[in-house]
């Protein structure tokens, strides 16, 4: 997994238009590095941005108990009487408890940073990771300090306070500010970087009686990052959750859209298939109703011939037609016998209109009832005092 390092320099993007950078392997090695724009920068999985020297404060704070994960306004309100702003104004992330129970802060400026990180969203680059300078330094003994020379400070690195930077100014300054640093924590031993010699840094203590050893010189590119705090967090998180996840969804979505595809197409080929066998089966009946009908059937206006011819051939056989007005008035005359008064009479295509004497609702359930089983329809309406109209027809 590749990391992208980039050492924020004061002043970018407003009135810098690059940063140096370092691309790290996938064990934290500089595989390449260069100073340039965006544009230059190389691609990588995640992106780190260092925070120069001297730009964070590192103290500690007491917290009640009860505070598990405290927020920016509960840290910056118990340090506000070592802070030089408004505490609003600062970004804090915590470091680990100390054995008599203080925490450990780091506290930077928020404006530049929040610029800075905004601006790398523009140009698709995601922060996992804001970390002090002072972070990447070689790790010191558990009683000790790592001092680095960079080109205009000295970065000190001890267990309280974490660490600090000291300006370069004479040796004479230089020594008030490391006595100011040994009079909170003396230190049982040094490790040294970026130095010529041993020497150089003893004459800024004298009188400290140690052990002192020199390691590899540092450099912030190839720095292993050391402790826990991190400034990526809530607002300034990168939050890659969706980023991470994206593949997966749009695989599944191609997935999930081939199969929608795929079912519209069975959907539509199965309605296609009903549709012929519709039209298949509509071609037999006309087919094979044309002989019966003597060639009048016609695609939707067949039922009409059909019931003439079934009609002829009932009369063929002796019996009465299904639509015949004698059958009609037989069933009626069978189921009524002599309670019904008839005044008028008619006849059409089927139906039997009768004008009658009123009939009790309870005989014509009866009538009803007995000719629903005949398959015979009888329907009856007021149509003035005294009188009723009966309709009667075969069912369809």
């Amino acid at each position: 997994m590749t990391t992208l390092r980039l050492y924020l320099r004061p002043g970018w993007p407003d009135s810098e238009p690059g940063l140096p950078w370092a691309l790290l392997n996938a064990r934290g090695e500089p595989a390449a590095q260069g100073d340039s724009a965006p544009g230059g920068w190389p691609k990588a999985e995640h992106c780190e941005l260092v925070l120069p020297a001297g730009r964070t404060l590192f103290t500690d704070v007491k917290l009640p108990d009860a505070v598990k994960q405290p927020a920016a306004a509960v840290v910056g309100f118990a340090l506000e009487e070592r802070l030089g702003n408004d505490p609003a104004a600062n970004l804090y992330a915590l470091g680990d408890n100390g054995a008599d129970g203080r925490r450990a802060v780091a506290v930077t400026e928020a404006a530049s940073v929040r610029r800075a990180v905004a601006m790398l969203k523009q140009l698709g680059r995601l922060c996992d990771r804001i970390v002090p300078e002072e972070c990447l330094m070689p790790a010191p003994a558990a009683d000790g300090w790592s001092v680095t020379r960079l080109a205009d400070r000295w970065l000190v690195r001890a267990a309280a306070p974490f660490a600090a930077s000291l300006p370069l100014g004479g040796a004479l300054l230089e020594q008030h500010l490391f006595a100011s640093l040994m009079a909170a924590s003396p230190p049982a031993s040094l490790r040294l970087s970026g130095v010529d010699s041993v020497d150089e840094v003893l004459s800024r203590l004298p009188g400290w009686q140690g052990e002192a050893s020199r390691v590899d010189r540092y450099d912030w590119r190839s720095g292993r990052r050391q402790g826990a705090f991190d400034f990526a967090q809530g607002e300034l998180a990168a939050n890659r959750l969706w980023r991470d996840w994206a593949p997966s969804f749009k695989r599944a979505g191609w997935l999930l859209g081939m199969l929608v595809v795929a079912q519209l197409a069975l959907t539509l080929g199965q309605s296609g298939w009903y549709a012929w066998q519709k039209h298949s089966l509509s071609q037999r009946i006309v087919k094979t109703a044309t002989p019966w009908i003597g060639g009048q059937a016609l695609p939707g206006s067949s039922a009409l011939p059909m019931l003439r011819a079934v009609d002829r051939l009932r009369l063929s056989h002796g019996q009465a037609a299904r639509d015949d007005m004698v059958e009609l008035m037989g069933a009626l005359a069978a189921v009524a016998g002599r309670d019904l008064q008839v005044r008028t009479l008619e006849y059409e295509s089927g139906r039997l209109k009768l004008q009658v004497a009123d009939v009790p609702p309870e005989a014509l359930a009866r009538w009803r009832k007995q000719l629903e089983a005949r398959q015979i329809l009888l329907d009856a309406v007021s149509s003035q005092p005294g009188a009723k109209q009966l309709v009667i027809a075969r069912e369809p």
